[in-house]
């Protein structure tokens, strides 16, 4: 008797494939959702660190009468703007001058009051922190969580300075307020705090005329943002604008791709990418701000 074989082949049916269609998307849907809610914590985590640094500015202030870093007294063993023997423009030689200014020299010849004042915080009890200022070797650039600290922000970190106005790529100084940022902050006079990521290396200059960054024109902040969450920061702290308020873009470099350079009011940020970090960002702490 001859055998006969039938082969039968057998495929999904269309309820099989769209509920895997179906589990496919979801997985999509919740990797990319992750990925905005990362994001979201992190910005919000960086508005954060902000109202931290501006409450201990004030806090500092309340209980010595002078800004962290600007203050000459070596306080709780830290370092202090007597330190420094730059005579910087339209200050005295020892700082304390109401500005916390981050030179542009090298901070093992001038102290950066920048360095300074987040020694002075941490010593003093003001900011907690376990992170170990570096002096003893030249710092002309800093890296986020060895001599600056860091944010929840990606390879971000903060430091501080001072900021007169920035916005072309000419160069001013304290007393000549030749760039102007908007009608509504021209210019800015605000000591701030700066969302960056590693600074980049400094160049030395004269003893007898250290510009500080912000007032330079040419500031060592690097990109840290994008467009989009450099505006969506300033949105939900301020008023949304990169030229104005206590919440500022800041074009790394002597690149303009955060926001365009103008002398108008009410300039916003450059949107027109998700992806490619352009911004830094400074938010004003000065005392009651």
């Amino acid at each position: 008797m001859k055998k006969t074989f039938s082969s039968k082949k057998s495929a999904f049916s269309l309820i099989e494939l769209s509920i895997v269609l179906i589990i496919i998307g979801l997985l999509i849907a919740g990797i990319t959702g992750g990925a905005s809610l990362i994001k979201s914590s992190e910005l919000r985590s960086a508005m954060g660190e902000y109202r931290g640094y501006a409450v201990a500015v004030n806090g500092f202030f309340s209980q010595y009468n002078y800004l962290p870093g600007d203050y000459a007294t070596a306080i709780a063993g830290a370092s202090s703007s007597s330190t420094s023997t730059a005579a910087y423009t339209g200050s005295s030689a020892s700082g304390q001058n109401g500005r916390i200014e981050y030179n542009t020299a090298s901070v093992a010849t001038y102290l950066s009051e920048s360095v300074a004042a987040f020694d002075q915080l941490i010593k003093t009890g003001t900011l907690d922190s376990t992170l170990a200022m570096t002096f003893a070797s030249p710092v002309t650039s800093q890296t986020p969580g060895t001599n600056m600290p860091s944010s929840k922000i990606k390879n971000g970190g903060w430091h501080f300075d001072y900021r007169v106005n920035v916005g072309t790529t000419s160069n001013t100084d304290y007393n000549t307020a030749v760039i102007n940022e908007g009608a509504e902050a021209s210019p800015a006079y605000q000591n701030v705090v700066v969302l960056t990521g590693k600074t980049t290396a400094a160049s030395s200059d004269a003893a007898t005329a250290i510009k500080n960054t912000l007032v330079n024109g040419s500031n060592l902040a690097t990109a840290i943002l994008t467009g989009p969450d450099a505006m969506s920061i300033d949105t939900k702290i301020d008023d949304s604008f990169a030229n104005s308020g206590k919440v500022r873009g800041l074009n790394p470099g002597t690149a303009t791709t955060c926001y365009t350079a103008s002398a108008s009011a009410n300039v916003s940020y450059t949107v027109t990418s998700s992806t490619n970090k352009v911004c830094a960002l400074t938010f004003q702490v000065d005392v009651n701000s």
